[in-house]
């Protein structure tokens, strides 16, 4: 076991230590600087994800925004897109012509739909206005590769991600001590022990108020893992060839019917389409095994940890990885390491323009900036070199939402160490101390490269399909869900058998095999420099040894 030694300050003393900080100074200093002089003007998608708070101001209108218009190359004009609606909001756009210059967008299937519409301009020209991203290209030729189209054109820019565990499990581990029960490592054990759960009375507080896990429509995706069935997508490997796993689907509903008819989850979990019901009733401390399908690492075992221990003080959490399945030993998804996130419209009037931008938000104090904030304000210099927060909350509340990408989508977290998850904690504060090792217990059991990844690669790398086998497969795959809700709450008159070989059946005349035919075509012409899920164990390994090549490690 080794502790990688980059301390946060605790929050009190670093307040003793930059007082004199604290005043208005430095944002004096930054509103009084002379703005730069403008050549050009862009307008950006801007993620509308929620997250500005009402003293930050909107996405259009914030201390960033402010800061990118003062010290920027051009004027940029802000649009915010809600990130829910973006696919629709976009079509609108483009149909009216109004759609903005850079397009920052994470859905790969709608970025190729861009595309394949004649929507877009390459990039490949622009990249000496681009130094720093066409230096990244020499550093990182993953990104060329992911980004260039059939053509031979780079029509998509992206950035290196901290690869990490998105979707992941918690256990009450104070509920299994209650109860007497053991750790589940199979799916057996762990229906038997979800069931306990809901049926125990857990929290020994005399009501039936309690559940054993959660699905909604994305954490029955994480739970369809555990099985080897990747969200959205069901491909596998079979003597060479790509093919749909109904086997696999199988085991997966069986198991999610079971989950239902033995009382287990939220008979409701259907109008439960984000989760977020789900994940009050966990804060709440009224679930005992929690299928997390999106993790802001920090956000979950800081705030929502101190929440579920507010509600729940006897609340202990462990991570629990994916059980031993009928199919196999499995991982849940991890973050793509290498991911396109924007490309450029084809009527941009100042393609330059938005070059310069893209370049700016890559200059390395741009991007500190807009990741960790003011220095003495947000943070100060750790022991290693490292920015470490003054204070996570206020850091939370007027930077989080320009870390996450709203204004640097394309921005690199996954380059630099002093940005990755391990040093975002105060391993002197005890309750960031207990999130840390949440974080590094869960990353062990996940980041497990001897487990076997869920499908044939990463969700934004299994390939887009031609327009009229798209619509073919997302109506294919609507009506197919449609018999598998059925089979989970139609008791023993819907068996989950009976469902699997209606989806086959109604599969097989829809023309399901044309689709089969296509991802198989396109595995036989990519099969050399696709990114499978082998490459992603690659990158890792790589990551690993930036970190510990970086920061000092000695034994515990």
């Amino acid at each position: 076991m080794i502790r990688i030694c980059c301390f946060f300050l605790s929050t009190a003393l670093a307040c003793m230590l930059i007082l004199s900080g604290c005043s208005t100074t430095n944002t004096s200093t930054q509103e009084e600087q002379a703005p730069t002089a403008k050549q050009g003007k862009v307008s950006l998608v801007v993620q509308d994800r929620g997250q500005v708070a009402s003293s930050e101001g909107s996405y259009e209108q914030n201390r960033w925004t402010r800061w990118i218009l003062q010290h920027g190359p051009v004027d940029v004009q802000f649009v915010p897109v809600l990130r829910s609606e973006s696919k629709k909001i976009l079509n609108v756009m483009f149909a009216s012509g109004s759609a903005p210059d850079l397009i920052n967008e994470t859905n790969a299937a709608f970025r190729n739909y861009l595309y394949e519409q004649n929507q877009l301009q390459p990039f490949d020209e622009l990249l000496d206005y681009m130094p720093h991203y066409k230096a990244l290209l020499e550093q990182y030729p993953q990104l060329r590769k992911a980004g260039t189209k059939s053509d031979g054109k780079l029509y998509e820019i992206g950035r290196i991600n901290e690869a990490n565990p998105l979707h992941a499990m918690f256990i009450r581990q104070d509920w299994l001590d209650a109860l007497g029960l053991e750790m589940p490592t199979t799916t057996e054990e762990l229906l038997e022990v979800a069931l306990a759960f809901a049926a125990q009375d857990p929290d020994q507080n005399g009501l039936d108020d309690t559940y054993g896990m959660n699905i909604s429509y994305n954490s029955e995706g994480a739970i369809n893992e555990m099985f080897g069935v990747q969200q959205n997508h069901s491909w596998g490997w079979q003597d060479g060839q790509i093919v749909r796993q109904w086997e696999k689907e199988l085991h997966a509903l069986e198991f999610k019917k079971r989950l239902y008819d033995l009382n287990i989850i939220d008979k409701e979990f259907m109008n439960d389409k984000d989760g977020s019901k789900a994940k009050q009733d966990f804060l709440n401390g009224k679930i005992g095994i929690y299928v997390n399908h999106s993790l802001n690492w920090v956000k979950f075992t800081i705030n929502d940890l101190q929440k579920l221990k507010a509600n729940d003080p006897h609340a202990v959490l462990q991570p629990l990885e994916y059980p031993l399945s009928p199919t196999g030993r499995y991982t849940g998804a991890i973050d793509n390491p290498v991911q396109m996130t924007t490309v450029l419209n084809a009527s941009a009037a100042d393609p330059v323009a938005a070059a310069k931008y893209i370049d700016f938000i890559l200059e390395p104090s741009t991007t500190q900036m807009l990741l960790k904030g003011e220095e003495h304000e947000h943070w100060v210099q750790g022991e290693h070199g490292c920015p470490v927060y003054t204070d996570i909350n206020k850091w939370q509340i007027e930077v989080g939402y320009a870390s996450t990408g709203a204004y640097s989508l394309f921005l690199s977290k996954g380059t630099n160490p002093c940005n990755f998850v391990i040093n975002q904690f105060n391993a002197e504060d005890p309750v960031q101390q207990e999130a840390l090792q949440l974080y590094q217990k869960t990353r062990e059991l996940y980041m497990d490269s001897s487990k076997q990844y869920p499908g044939i690669t990463l969700g934004d790398y299994v390939p887009s399909l031609p327009a009229e086998l798209d619509v073919l497969h997302t109506q294919l795959q609507t009506d197919i869900q449609h018999l598998y809700i059925k089979a989970i709450i139609g008791g023993e008159a819907y068996p989950a058998a009976q469902a699997i070989e209606d989806a086959k059946t109604l599969w097989s005349a829809k023309g399901g095999e044309q689709i089969v035919a296509y991802m198989n075509e396109w595995y036989e012409s990519n099969k050399g420099t696709a990114f499978l899920a082998e490459d992603l164990w690659t990158i890792v390994d790589q990551q690993q040894q930036l970190l510990q090549s970086a920061m000092h490690v000695q034994p515990e």
